[in-house]
């Protein structure tokens, strides 16, 4: 009894193998082979872009570099993570995940969606995929941009026998193409043509009658089924606006720092309440905080998250550029899993794009 359990057991797992090999893969609608780019010394190329209807794939080699590749890629979410900026409105589109990491044609990882490094030592060729979101369809170039800087430095590197400092040349990328945006044509099919009567021979349908509704006595009762209420989702703990007077360990909300869909910049607008808390956090030279950032439901649940991080960066690194030392600030992006209010109207889903500060110290 037990080896035909196991029998049975091998033979649903390899058709369940053999159903995910065959799962139908992102339709690729254009392609773009050796697209026209601005590469810089060091930077790598890329090869080949593809596209659906909801990503940019990008091919990316780099190859023959002047000193020895000690390289690390990074996944999305990394402060060193691949940044595509659109080159005129500086748009960014995020980036999703890198598959297919290879080191002289050695597969190192299949795929890279969380924000970590792959470290790569002594090769002499390293290929990758980027999967990004599509830019809009205005784009007609964007940079990839790992840093846009000339050089960065790391940290000492604990394995380097010399005790040297892990650095390298950015993987940047400027003016690459983007083709013009066009879809699969799915939602272009050809009218459906209604064949001709015959000539002579008219034939007419008589209108449709609604039956009469039925009579029902005044003091009988009607059995309905209640109307289906759609389930709201669960509201965030209860937090208090922003003002002078603070508590330890509570919760306030920035309420003049509102942020348009699927942006991160910081309007003018907002400045004086971070002022404030400037102000407050000079006052209190002991005092940490941290930023909590929060986006509405539209969109892909792990662009989200990537979108709050970066406003919570923003607003960080508007007050570093005050005076309020880095380490004070501790950040952390929620998406839009703790909504204020509902999220069926842009005049309430817009509460929900927000940043919160909580007094840690």
């Amino acid at each position: 009894m037990k080896q035909w359990f196991l029998i049975l057991w091998f033979a649903c797992f390899g058709m369940l193998q053999v159903a995910q090999a065959q799962k139908p893969a992102p339709k690729i609608v254009q392609r773009d082979y050796d697209p026209p780019q601005r590469n810089v010394r060091g930077g790598g190329k890329v090869v080949k872009v593809e596209y659906t209807n909801h990503k940019m794939i990008v091919f990316f080699v780099a190859e023959d570099r002047d000193e020895a590749q000690r390289a690390t890629i990074y996944g999305p979410g990394h402060p060193n993570c691949w940044r595509l900026f659109d080159t005129k409105s500086n748009q960014e589109y995020a980036l999703l995940y890198i598959r297919n990491i290879k080191a002289d044609g050695e597969l190192v990882e299949s795929i890279l969606d969380e924000p970590r490094g792959i470290r790569l030592r002594d090769v002499r060729t390293i290929t990758c995929e980027a999967h990004f979101e599509r830019p809009g369809k205005n784009v007609r170039s964007v940079n990839l941009i790992e840093q846009d800087v000339e050089r960065y430095e790391g940290r000492v590197d604990p394995r380097d026998p010399f005790g040297g400092v892990s650095s390298q040349w950015p993987y940047n990328v400027y003016d690459l193409r983007v083709m013009v945006y066009r879809d699969d044509l799915s939602n272009a099919r050809p009218p459906v043509r209604k064949t001709p009567a015959k000539p002579g021979v008219k034939t007419t349908r008589p209108p449709a009658q609604k039956p009469a509704p039925k009579a029902v006595p005044s003091d009988s009762v009607v059995a309905q089924k209640p109307p289906k209420v759609p389930a709201k989702p669960a509201p965030a703990e209860k937090v208090e606006n922003f003002g002078s007077n603070v508590e330890t360990g509570r919760t306030y909300r920035l309420n003049n720092l509102l942020f348009k869909q699927s942006a991160y910049e910081i309007e003018p607008e907002s400045y004086p309440e971070l002022d404030s808390l400037v102000a407050l956090m000079n006052r209190n030279p002991i005092m940490e905080i941290e930023l909590s950032g929060h986006t509405d439901n539209v969109g892909d649940p792990k662009l989200n998250v990537a979108l709050s991080q970066k406003r919570v960066d923003a607003v960080k690194s508007y007050l570093v550029n005050k005076g309020i030392q880095s380490e004070r600030i501790q950040t952390r992006a929620y998406g839009g899993s703790k909504p204020l209010a509902d999220n069926s109207r842009e005049e309430t889903r817009r509460l929900n794009r927000r940043v919160e500060v909580t007094i840690l110290k």
